[in-house]
């Protein structure tokens, strides 16, 4: 059986697949519900058999809603876990899988409320965050501010920080930096192609994590000067000579 969060990042499932996921025993009885949770969340929490299940405790209940969500189409719903269940054990089988049921449909944006801030701040999925840059969605830089929170891969993250600090929007170039001040407190890293949109896009919330955060003799010289001469009296630690 394949775990929750392999399904979850590796596919934008719709409920019918979820549903045929549970029904064909693709996930154990007792991660169904955690996955209709996951999968409800970024739909924006809508009312249905799909937020009856992702609350359901009971092992029947949940089969019920499975089978009741995988009925709701006559389209092939078995495919992505074909696909999924290859991508797990790595076998190369099913190479287009993750174009079909993952990088296609975020570009169709589906899998997602990208009308709903709650559920954009729960964005897992680096993929979705890249479609949305490409459709130029108008909460991106929300998504990016959820990526930081919930992804546990900082390159990743800051791949897609560095696109929204350069955006054209201010907003979003502020949501950004915002992103990039979380990445700094959780992770203390910062990436080199951060730094070159920072140096032209400045920003204090941003520069003030890097500094506090993220070690200082991996910080540029610039980043230095303009912290030092933005507070008057304030002196750099020297750094410590290797014996």
């Amino acid at each position: 059986m394949l775990p929750v969060e392999h399904a979850h990042l590796r596919a934008a499932l719709t409920p019918a697949e979820i549903g045929r996921g549970g029904v064909d025993g693709w996930i154990a009885a007792g991660d169904v519900a955690a996955l209709a949770r996951l999968a409800w969340h970024d739909l924006g929490c809508p009312p249905g058999v799909l937020a009856e299940l992702a609350q359901a405790a009971e092992a029947g209940h949940v089969l019920a809603l499975c089978r009741l969500l995988a009925s709701t189409t006559r389209g092939d719903t078995t495919a992505v876990w074909r696909y999924l269940a290859a991508d797990h054990a790595r076998t190369g089988e099913r190479s287009d899988g993750r174009q079909r049921f993952l990088l296609d449909r975020a570009m169709r944006g589906e899998g997602r409320n990208w009308r709903d801030f709650s559920a954009l701040m729960g964005c897992d999925r680096p993929e979705d965050v890249d479609a949305a840059f490409d459709r130029d969605e108008d909460m991106v830089g929300v998504a990016v501010i959820g990526l930081a929170l919930s992804c546990p891969d900082p390159a990743q993250i800051l791949t897609r920080v560095a696109r929204a600090l350069d955006h054209n929007r201010l907003q979003v170039r502020r949501q950004g930096a915002m992103a990039l001040a979380h990445v700094a407190r959780l992770h203390g890293v910062v990436s080199r192609e951060c730094l070159q949109v920072l140096r032209r896009h400045p920003d204090d919330v941003a520069e003030d994590d890097l500094w506090t955060f993220v070690a200082h003799h991996r910080l540029p010289a610039w980043l230095w000067w303009r912290r030092l001469t933005a507070r008057p009296g304030r002196r750099a630690p020297r750094a410590r000579r290797s014996r």
